[in-house]
């Protein structure tokens, strides 16, 4: 036969403190499970940004070799521009003095020679001899009705004897154009 207690029985009342320490405990097991999965999220983190970093510091390098480049194509670009630059001048300048020889060349009368040329910019100084004083006037509109320069102005007009004959010793200045 089977016996059924039904008289009520005492129950282990369970002290309050058991229950605050299991509370605590499981608290404090929960906080160190939270601390730790947000350890682990800030190692993932600081793995990532330490490996953006190196693949940025790589980057860099592969860079500066290229900006190190470009600053060297750059350096010879500017090397060869102020080699053509110098050539184009003297280019400029061969045909200056040439073209200024020749109509001085053209505008030259008889019983002038001249002694010396100086040029400085565009101002041009003459020294040279005439048989007359009217020789030295015609060579000086001569000069003025060239379209190549302008404002002719003698300086100095003096009367000197050479080989026995009376000469004009003189020096004039002008603008060239050319």
């Amino acid at each position: 036969m089977i016996k059924i207690n039904m008289l009520p029985h005492e129950r282990k009342k369970t002290s309050v403190v058991a229950i605050e320490l299991v509370a605590a405990g499981s608290l404090i097991l929960v906080v160190i499970i939270g601390i730790g999965i947000w350890w682990h999220y800030l190692e993932t983190v600081i793995d990532e940004k330490i490996d953006t970093i190196k693949k940025k510091e790589k980057t860099v390098q592969e860079l500066q070799i290229i900006i190190d480049q470009v600053l060297k194509y750059e350096q010879d670009r500017n090397v060869l521009q102020n080699k053509l630059n110098t050539i184009e001048n003297l280019k400029n300048n061969q045909i200056g003095p040439v073209k200024l020889l020749d109509e001085l060349n053209r505008r030259l009368p008889e019983q002038i020679w001249l002694l010396k040329l100086q040029t400085a910019g565009n101002l041009v100084t003459l020294r040279g001899n005439g048989l007359s004083q009217t020789s030295i006037g015609d060579f000086m509109s001569a000069l003025d009705a060239s379209p190549y320069f302008e404002t002719v102005r003698l300086k100095i007009s003096t009367l000197r004897i050479m080989f026995g004959r009376e000469v004009y010793e003189f020096e004039l200045d002008f603008r060239s154009k050319i």
